[in-house]
């Protein structure tokens, strides 16, 4: 009796140690305007992350900053740099998903910059593979990456809860 108790026990941890269905929350994505220093800007947030269950378990946040070349007088991109953005991000989102579990939370436009914002399950990165991926980004865009450990989700706060 007390080895089936403790059998079960056991079943129920393995089955709470990870992420609790649904992974992916959906999408509902809304835009806004916010003001930065620099001016107007447009975020674009995927709010189903709103009070998201599993944030502990995709600690890592990817941010990007692709910086326009033909941009229109407020300094936000013009349709065909949107194009180009939108192909870039595809690609981005496609690399980071090759191998991990990826979250695409939203991105930021404002003037000369694009932010785009994914939290990861892991950190892992072959190094000269991320290289060479960011480097042929890099020749059609500049680009900046950054991964920082947001266990809280502290960076995007601001744009969801």
């Amino acid at each position: 009796m007390f080895k089936n108790l403790f059998k079960r026990n056991k079943d129920q941890q393995k089955k709470t140690s990870g992420p609790t269905e649904p992974i992916y929350p959906g999408e509902n994505f809304t835009v806004g305007q916010i003001e930065t220093e620099e001016g107007i800007g447009f975020a674009n947030v995927n709010q189903a992350y709103n009070n998201y269950s599993n944030k502990k378990y995709f600690l890592w946040c990817a941010q990007l900053l692709l910086e326009f070349k033909d941009k229109n007088e407020n300094g936000h991109p013009t349709d065909q740099e949107s194009e180009v953005l939108n192909e870039l991000e595809d690609k981005i989102e496609n690399f980071l998903k090759d191998k991990r579990k990826v979250h695409f939370i939203g991105r930021v436009t404002r003037k000369d910059f694009r932010d785009l914002i994914y939290y990861m399950d892991q950190p892992r990165l072959d190094q000269d593979e991320t290289a060479r991926f960011f480097d042929k980004i890099n020749s059609i865009r500049r680009v900046n990456f950054n991964l920082d450990k947001d266990p809280e989700w502290k960076f995007v706060s601001g744009l969801i809860r």
